[in-house]
């Protein structure tokens, strides 16, 4: 009787091992998302240990870069830019227009935009900064072999490029179903008498 139970616990065990093995692991080790947060992570961590960020944070950082690239862009041109969502981005100016690092003010080309632009404060924070940004970038490349540096430079942009392609179809589309359906004729059937 001992016996049999041990054979159906082993066979259990058997049949149960071999579903395992018909399907496909999923491995956290090639998982390209996975991979991309903890190449993310490695950054962040660089970046933090680098002792020149002065109490700026690494997305204040990438947004203060890219206000110096495109001065005077709208805050709709900063979210396609960085990446950054609408309000985390909105969240994000306001605490750095209260410390003084930006200013915005209304576009000349459009009323309802606000234009922003480094002050110089702002100037000073992200000179002061570059040089950890640019040992970051140093240090996450050197984790590579020369061959693959300028194919993983290529192999980032394309996925960026992805994105941004991504958020704008998304944009597109979502503009698309909050537009008012016209009214199929502005006449009123008569009602019949």
């Amino acid at each position: 009787m001992a016996m049999r139970k041990a054979a159906k616990r082993s066979g259990a065990a058997g049949s149960s091992t071999r579903k395992a093995s018909s399907r496909e692991v999923f491995r956290l080790s090639r998982s390209p998302s996975h991979l991309l947060r903890r190449a993310e992570q490695f950054a962040t961590e660089l970046f933090a240990r680098s002792e020149l960020y002065d109490g700026v944070t690494l997305r204040q950082t990438v947004l203060l870069a890219a206000i110096a690239e495109a001065e005077g862009a709208s805050q709709s041109d900063l979210v396609r830019i960085t990446g950054v969502d609408r309000s985390t981005l909105a969240e994000m100016m306001a605490r750095m227009e209260k410390k003084g690092l930006i200013a915005r003010a209304a576009a000349a080309d459009d009323g309802r935009a606000k234009s922003v632009r480094l002050t110089a404060d702002g100037r000073r924070r992200l000179d002061a900064v570059l040089p950890a940004i640019r040992n970051v970038d140093r240090s996450l490349l050197a984790a590579l072999s020369a061959s693959k540096r300028a194919a993983f430079q290529v192999i980032l942009a394309e996925l960026a490029e992805a994105a941004d392609e991504k958020m704008s179809d998304d944009a597109t589309a979502t503009v698309k179903r909050a537009r008012p359906k016209p009214p199929a004729s502005s006449k009123r059937p008569r009602a019949k008498r």
